[in-house]
């Protein structure tokens, strides 16, 4: 056995284990400590998708608006990431909401969520609802008085990252969820 293979052993035992905590914690209704537990495991698991987008929603349910749009971004990237592009749209449109939500102190965020969220769209065939975003995000500036985002968002060209030129199709083999850290029997969806 490897050191390599010996320390991603021991990662996902501890990464197991504090999700297998979270639940016993989300079930005796300790939300704020089932949260604090899915932080640890989905910081160390970055490339599982599921897990990531299991913190941001029970960071969302508790009102954590800011942590709930870290790890609605890190799911989305992580999809990306595991070749299942159209499935990191809804985490990133999620946290594109709870952007607009938090104006004016989140508008900042909510221009950088809205450029990646457009160039996403438009990467994956969804034009139109692109369009859409363009469109919703101007709108939540400008009635709380911020300067809309220019229209070459919506037609600029993104370089498309290493990983997505090569992507797989939407749907993924049991090696490439190994390579990317994606368990679905156990860090899955479950």
């Amino acid at each position: 056995m490897t050191d390599d293979s010996v320390r991603r052993r021991a990662l996902e035992a501890r990464v197991e284990a504090w999700t297998a905590e979270a639940k016993k914690q989300l079930e005796a209704g300790r939300e704020d400590r089932a949260l604090e537990l899915y932080r640890l495991a989905a910081n160390d698991l970055p490339g599982a998708p599921w897990l990531q987008h299991r913190t941001a929603e029970l960071a969302r349910r508790l009102r954590q608006s800011e942590v709930a749009m870290t790890y609605f971004r890190r799911a989305a990237t992580a999809f990306q990431i595991a070749a299942f592009s159209k499935r990191a749209v809804a985490p990133l449109r999620t946290a594109w909401t709870l952007a607009i939500d938090g104006l004016p102190a989140s508008s900042k965020l909510l221009v950088e969520l809205a450029g990646e969220l457009i160039q996403l769209q438009r990467r994956v065939g969804y034009g139109t609802d692109a369009g859409v975003t363009f469109e919703r995000t101007n709108a939540a500036l400008r009635a709380r008085g911020f300067s809309e985002i220019a229209p070459h968002v919506l037609t600029a060209r993104e370089p498309t990252p290493a990983t997505t030129k090569a992507a797989a199709p939407e749907t993924a083999s049991p090696a490439a969820e190994l390579a990317t850290g994606m368990r679905p029997s156990r860090l899955g969806r479950g």
